[in-house]
C-alpha cells in the first residue's frame, strides 16, 4: 500500500494544483477576458505583450490544466506520479517562463513588475524542495523510486 506524502509535500502539491488551475480554467473558458485581465484585481500582464490570439490563449489554458492534472495526480495518487516528477515538469515550464518575464518587465508598471517577479520566482523556488524530496521507505512504492 502506498503511504501518503508528508504534509509539507501535500501542501506544495495542492499549491501547484491551485495556482495552475486558476489560469488554466480562466484562459480556456474565457480567453478574451484572460487576455485583457490576467492576473486580475485591476492588473493586466498578458495584453501588454502583443495582440490577442485566441488559439494561443486557449492552448495556454489547456497547458495549465495539464499541469493541474499532474500536480493533482501526485497529491491524490502518490504511487502514480512522484513529487519529483511534478517538480521536474513544472520547472521545465516555470524557469523559461520566469526568464522571459524578467527580460520584459519594462512593459509593466513598477507594482506589476514586483508582483510578476515575486509570483513567478515563487513558482520556481517552491519546486526545489519537491525536486530534492526523497521519500523514506514508508512513503514510497517500488514503482516510484525512479523519479
Amino acid at each position: 500500500m502506498v503511504q501518503k506524502h508528508p504534509r509539507w509535500v501535500q501542501a506544495l502539491l495542492l499549491y501547484f494544483t491551485l495556482v495552475n488551475s486558476i489560469p488554466g480554467i480562466w484562459a480556456l473558458g474565457m480567453p478574451v477576458d484572460f487576455y485583457h485581465h490576467f492576473p486580475g484585481f485591476g492588473h493586466a500582464w498578458v495584453a501588454v505583450d502583443g495582440p490577442y490570439n485566441e488559439h494561443l490563449i486557449r492552448d495556454v489554458g489547456a497547458f495549465f490544466l495539464a499541469l493541474t492534472g499532474l500536480s493533482s495526480l501526485a497529491l491524490v495518487a502518490p504511487g502514480i506520479v512522484t513529487p519529483k516528477a511534478v517538480a521536474l515538469c513544472l520547472l521545465l515550464f516555470n524557469v523559461p517562463h520566469l526568464g522571459y518575464h524578467v527580460q520584459h518587465l519594462h512593459m509593466l508598471s513598477a507594482a506589476d513588475q514586483v508582483g510578476n517577479v515575486v509570483t513567478l520566482s515563487l513558482s520556481v523556488l517552491l519546486l526545489i524542495p519537491l525536486l530534492l524530496y526523497k521519500p523514506n521507505s514508508g512513503h514510497q512504492q517500488h514503482s516510484t523510486q525512479y523519479l
